[in-house]
């Protein structure tokens, strides 16, 4: 029986993507491991073909594998699933075209998991042009993703703890903090690795077609759909905001309010007078969250 690979290192081509060429470089750095590396690029349907440059790179890496899968799917969450379900390897990262593998990396993570994590991130450093800033995340601990994910996506995880969570939930654009988060309630370990390992360059400033309200939304709906993970007062914030109540502000792209900004937002809110509820309105508690995302989100 041939023996699976160590690493399966997945990329979505959706189109969004810049130049392959500097992770595709970096990933050629990973001399200790690239032979016992899968890499599986994946694209969706009504997403561009796969650009050549990309294609050529196939061919020059020495991995044990290279896999170009097209799949019927679309959305990157749906996407990327397809692209797990293919790949053979014992550990999984995922990554895009903004990520850099500095040496060591693969290297360094996989040694973590065969300690015994479930999980393995790095320190970042962050790239803005010509600028680059050294980003130290915070040791593990349950309280860094009741605000947000800082671990982002590029985390090498053992495949068991991707199938446990039944891959990357479309309901948000949030699969990933929502994997951590579900990861940690089942109680899962994952450790932070000290060292500047990853390099990421810096998003744009502001995702074109994306609002505050419709952000806040998917923040909201995440915290809905595990409402055990976070406060009473945070829950309460999620649900006002999905019903459209003033005083629930959104807390930001990708983060959710501790209980003292939500405190905050409860002591500053306007007086409103309130309306009977209709006789015929549905109790709250029957109301499905996801409707109050757009139509084009996706699930999974």
């Amino acid at each position: 029986m041939r023996e699976r690979p160590s690493i399966s290192v997945i990329l979505v081509a959706d189109g969004r993507q810049t130049s392959f060429q500097p992770l595709m470089r970096s990933l050629a750095r990973q001399a200790s491991l690239l032979r016992e590396v899968q890499v599986v690029v994946a694209r969706g349907e009504g997403d561009p073909g796969f650009p050549p440059s990309l294609l050529r790179w196939g061919a020059i890496l020495p991995c044990r594998d290279f896999v170009f899968l097209e799949t019927g799917d679309s959305g990157q969450s749906s996407v990327a699933n397809a692209a797990v379900r293919r790949a053979e390897g014992e550990a999984l990262l995922l990554v895009d075209s903004r990520h850099r593998l500095l040496p060591g990396h693969l290297e360094t993570c996989l040694d973590a998991l065969k300690q015994g994590a479930h999980a393995a991130y790095t320190d970042r450093v962050l790239m803005d042009g010509n600028l680059l800033r050294y980003r130290r995340l915070p040791d593990f601990h349950p309280d860094v993703l009741r605000v947000g994910n800082p671990l982002g996506r590029a985390v090498l995880l053992r495949r068991e703890l991707w199938e446990e969570n039944g891959g990357l939930s479309g309901r948000t654009r949030l699969g990933h903090w929502e994997m951590w988060i579900r990861a940690t309630l089942r109680g899962k370990t994952l450790i932070r690795v000290p060292r500047p390992l990853l390099c990421r360059a810096a998003p744009p400033v502001v995702t074109p077609g994306v609002t505050p309200v419709e952000d806040g939304r998917h923040e909201a709906l995440l915290v809905i759909r595990n409402p055990a993970f976070f406060p009473d007062t945070v829950v309460r914030w999620a649900l006002a905001l999905l019903r459209g109540e003033p005083w629930a502000l959104p807390a930001g792209p990708g983060r959710a309010p501790n209980e003292r900004q939500t405190r905050l937002m409860l002591e500053n809110a306007p007086v409103q007078r309130t309306r009977p509820p209709a006789a015929d309105a549905p109790d709250a508690s029957e109301l499905t969250w996801d409707r109050f995302l757009p139509d084009r989100t996706l699930s999974a």
